[in-house]
């Protein structure tokens, strides 16, 4: 099936894989890990590596940026996406710069441990591991305000970690940003029988990161995230792609957000794939991160 993409996205075509070996995943995070050490902010910008320890007492680690200085700046938890078990990348680290210069933020950057060696809980479980430590290291980082935002799985983790904030009545998160987010296990949606074979992410790859994603425990509470109850949730801002199996999901979402009355920013992209901000210089790239820009300086 042709995919009638933006032209600025053409380079992702040939991108279309029906399941990744091990082989391939390990270079591919080996690439990405390299390229993200090797790739250091300049100034004014600062990244400053964190070691955290999780629910579980081993050790994550997490990348603090800000621009000059940090002290009074909104804080941004950013979780990366990746299917639950690819490294962030570089290109995740240029985006997380740019809401730390346009929107005067301070980001905590959260580099979870991945599938399949860690399923289900251990990703959730240490982005929450790394909520509670801005908790208690509040007095040091002294952020007014507290967000949380992701892409595709990192969209689920950040979602996810909404969802605990209020059930655990802490309410400190006062805005979540979701791009095209990984958000239920079920697919029972059109998006996900029209995708089979698009490029960067289709149906294929969702089933199996599910399978792998809930390999050992049969309690999906902070994983499948479309069935939980949305009451007295802050902002969320939703973005889709159109040729994306996840499409369906990010839309059922927002319709259900404002059945509930919850303020719902919601940018459904035309013309393009999942994980389409991979080329920055493409136009609607740039357009939709100032979309997102927007939502973190409260100018939506």
């Amino acid at each position: 099936m042709k995919y009638r993409i933006d032209p600025d996205l053409k380079p992702l075509l040939p991108f279309k894989f029906k399941k990744h070996s091990t082989l391939t995943r390990h270079l591919m995070n080996a690439f990405f890990k390299a390229s993200f050490e090797i790739t250091k902010p300049k100034s004014p910008f600062v990244r400053e590596r964190l070691t955290i320890q999780s629910l579980d007492r081993e050790t994550i680690t997490c990348y603090h940026y800000y621009k000059d200085h940090y002290e009074h700046k909104n804080m941004l938890i950013y979780v990366h996406g990746g299917g639950f078990q690819s490294e962030g990348t570089s290109i995740h680290q240029n985006m997380i710069l740019k809401f730390a210069e346009h929107a005067n933020l301070q980001i905590l950057h959260v580099k979870y441990r991945l599938l399949p060696e860690y399923p289900y809980p251990k990703a959730f479980e240490d982005v929450v591991a790394a909520f509670q430590f801005l908790m208690k290291k509040s007095d040091i980082y002294k952020f007014p305000m507290l967000y949380v935002g992701g892409d595709s799985a990192g969209g689920n983790l950040a979602y996810a970690l909404s969802l605990y904030d209020r059930d655990q009545g802490y309410h400190l998160i006062k805005k979540t940003m979701l791009i095209y987010p990984v958000l239920t296990r079920h697919t029972h949606f059109s998006s996900h029988e029209m995708h089979q074979l698009t490029p960067m992410w289709n149906q294929h790859l969702n089933q199996a990161m599910w399978q792998q994603y809930l390999a050992t425990s049969e309690d999906d509470t902070y994983a499948s995230l479309l069935e939980r109850d949305v009451n007295d949730l802050s902002p969320i801002y939703i973005e889709t792609a159109e040729f994306d199996p996840l499409r369906d999901e990010g839309i059922a979402l927002e319709k259900k957000l404002k059945q509930a009355n919850i303020k719902v920013i919601a940018h459904h992209t035309k013309k393009t794939v999942h994980g389409y901000d991979a080329l920055p210089h493409a136009n609607i790239t740039k357009m939709m991160m100032q979309q997102r820009i927007h939502f973190l300086k409260g100018e939506s």
